[in-house]
């Protein structure tokens, strides 16, 4: 199956998140990716995920090193794809120290 096709036929995309060691720092799933492309190797991602230690929800940002297309069949028979994107964390989670206002406007 070429990249083109399996692209067209992904049904959902499970991102997980690495460190340097290889731990998984977070996770996340999108569903209904059908019809967009899938970041290559090498490509640069930045979502929201749930942290593995603690729980809660963080944008990371990371390159992505590993794709693993899985074929499923849906219980009418349909074939569909799942992606699992592993990626190597580039920057670490940071926590916000304060609320962030919702709109931001320079200070000139």
């Amino acid at each position: 199956m070429d990249g083109g096709l399996r692209a067209a036929m992904t049904a959902g995309v499970f991102v997980e998140y690495h460190d340097e060691l290889g731990n998984t720092v977070g996770q996340t799933v999108f569903t209904g990716w059908q019809g967009r492309p899938v970041p290559n190797i090498g490509d640069t991602v930045c979502c929201a995920v749930q942290l593995t230690a603690t729980g809660r929800r963080r944008k990371l940002l990371g390159r992505v090193t590993r794709r693993h297309f899985e074929l499923q069949h849906e219980d009418d028979g349909q074939s569909c794809v799942w992606v699992r994107l592993v990626m190597e964390l580039v920057a670490p989670p940071v926590a916000p120290s304060r609320p962030q206002p919702r709109i931001r406007f320079s200070s000139n």
